[in-house]
Parts: structure tokens; sequence; C-alpha cells
């Protein structure tokens, strides 16, 4: 358990896989810029049952408030099989608790716990042009923009260009 200000990251427990499933199919919940992907529940459970959603390659947790309260998840995976990166993304579920720098809290602090217990120099971000909301989080947490990646990713059956950010172990200790 990693403890905020103003939120709680934990690992997924057995009991919240039913509520997460739920959250996590909701297209109200998903937003404009979170594909609507769906995975079968017992693969889903499957999934859960083989490793908890943690491994060297992918690493999943969730935001919860002080009651417990699931707020939104975070996920880093291995960005590409060329490089020791990782892709760090994340998925707010409160409507009304949005806007408020909760997932900012929450990126920033899985941002110190991979660099303080993973053996990694880069960790990045791809954010959909026009998502705001998440350029004003990697921004505040201190991603640098690189670039442009055109048309990298198919959203509501077009392809659309993303932001890529990233922010290197040097410029994290800074």
């Amino acid at each position: 358990m990693i403890k905020g200000k103003n939120i709680i990251l934990r690992l997924i427990r057995l009991a919240d896989l039913a509520e997460l499933y739920d959250k996590w199919h909701n297209e109200e919940l998903r937003g404009l810029y979170y594909p609507l992907s769906f995975v079968p529940e017992p693969v889903f459970q499957q999934e859960f049952a083989k490793n908890g959603f943690w491994t060297h390659q992918s690493k999943r947790l969730l935001i919860v408030d002080e009651e417990d309260k699931i707020l939104g998840a975070l996920h880093c995976f291995k960005a590409s099989a060329l490089s020791d990166a990782v892709e760090l993304s994340y998925f707010f579920f409160e409507l009304l608790r949005r806007n408020k720098g909760y997932t900012s809290e929450a990126v920033a602090l899985f941002v110190d716990y991979l660099f303080n217990n993973e053996r990694l120099n880069r960790i990045q971000l791809s954010v959909p042009v026009g998502n705001q909301a998440s350029i004003r989080v990697a921004e505040k947490t201190g991603f640098k923009h690189e670039g442009i990646l055109r048309g990298a990713f198919l959203l509501n059956g077009k392809d659309i260009d993303m932001h890529l950010y990233s922010l290197l172990r040097k410029e994290w200790k800074a």
C-alpha cells in the first residue's frame, strides 16, 4: 500500500474484481478518450487468479480513498520489446471527483514507486490529442512532451494522433 495525501494506491484484491470489472466496462466512466474494449469476465478473473495483475511485465494498482472506495486504476507495462521503458496508463472512475488532483497524485506516487523499486530509466505516457485532462496530469507530474505519434491509436473507428510524454530517472531525481 502506498499512502498519499488524498489517495491510497494498493494491490487489487479478489473482493475488488466484480466492481472493478463493472467500472472497467462502463462506457460512461471511460470518457471520450479511453476505448471500450470488452474482456470476458472469466478471462478477467483467470488473469487475476494467475498473477493478481502483477508481473515483471505488467503491474496494476487501484486508486482508493481513505474509506477504501475504488476511485480508479493505474497500469504500467513494457512500452516496447526494443526498450527498457515502461508505459503508464490510468483510469479514474469517479466522475464527481475528477479534476481535483487525485490522478496526478496517483501518477506521482506510482512513478516514485517505480523509480525507487524497479531497474528502469524511462516512464512514458501516450495521450490522445485533445485529452486536456491527461495532458495536465502529464505536465503536473513532470513528464516532458516529446512529440506526436501520428495515427497511433484507434478510437471510435478513427486513427488518431497521440502525444508522447516521458520522464527519465535523472529528471525525476531533480
